[in-house]
């Protein structure tokens, strides 16, 4: 059965408004900068003339889903959605390939300035699937939401990279996490596949552990690979997921509703 959509509305609105006091909060908390030891990865093996070969190779799998998730919105299943969320996912993907290049440069030589060609792409992906969780789910036609999320989280590096204020990147990052949750729990969506995100959102706790234990795993596996290199392989994967969800979707009937 379809929700009400007075009730719809009402948990749109309380989304929404979470969403603006995070925007408050990330200039309204005590100012954090990035931490200099952030650079100071586990594995820095050369190979092939590759500096830190681990953490820069392993960005390829971003390249493979991000390539193939843009031809896969062409498929009839993908275009069978309405425009907006389609732009979203599209854009995301687009990002994924930006993100293969940008994290590559920052890794083949880690510092502060090469961290922001990091950080930048990685904004249009996840701002980009905040916003295709929402527009399939209130059934939004129009752009708006990807053309305000987009620009927020760039501007979020942008504004670290001249204040060294690193606390509004960090919102944006965790507060799109918790509103694509919230987004899965409290609002239905027209199609089918969705239970895929939860894979999607395991390997993206599994990425986020991975790159806290960096050295550690490194010492568990005898050098064979890093805590890093780790996060970069499983979070290409959860955007696999989400890949194959979109490839396989179907739009419910309304006794799935």
């Amino acid at each position: 059965m379809a929700m009400p959509a007075q009730r719809m509305r009402g948990r749109a609105y309380a989304l929404a408004a979470l969403g603006a006091l995070l925007l408050i909060l990330a200039f309204v908390l005590h100012p954090f900068a990035q931490p200099q030891s952030y650079h100071d990865f586990a594995d820095t093996r050369g190979w092939l003339g590759i500096p830190n070969y681990g953490n820069v190779a392993s960005n390829v799998m971003f390249l493979v889903v991000g390539l193939i998730g843009l031809a896969a919105m062409r498929a009839p299943a993908v275009r069978a959605m309405e425009s907006a969320p389609r732009h979203a996912y599209g854009l995301m993907f687009l990002g994924l390939v930006f993100t293969a290049f940008g994290s590559a440069y920052y890794h083949w030589a880690p510092s502060d300035l090469r961290l922001v060609w990091d950080r930048l792409p990685m904004t249009v992906v996840f701002m980009p699937l905040m916003a295709a969780t929402f527009a399939e789910r209130l059934r939004l036609r129009s752009d708006l939401l990807l053309l305000v999320l987009t620009p927020l989280g760039v501007g979020s590096v942008v504004y670290w990279k001249y204040s060294d204020n690193l606390m509004p990147y960090l919102l944006a990052q965790g507060g799109a996490v918790l509103l694509i949750l919230l987004a899965m729990a409290l609002l239905p969506t027209p199609w089918t596949e969705r239970r895929m995100l939860w894979p999607a959102l395991l390997c993206y706790a599994v990425a986020f552990v991975s790159e806290k234990l960096d050295l550690e795993i490194f010492r568990w596996t005898t050098g064979i690979i890093s805590g890093h290199t780790i996060k970069h392989l499983v979070a290409a994967a959860a955007f696999y997921f989400i890949l194959r969800m979109l490839q396989r979707q179907q739009l419910k009937t309304d006794q799935d509703r």
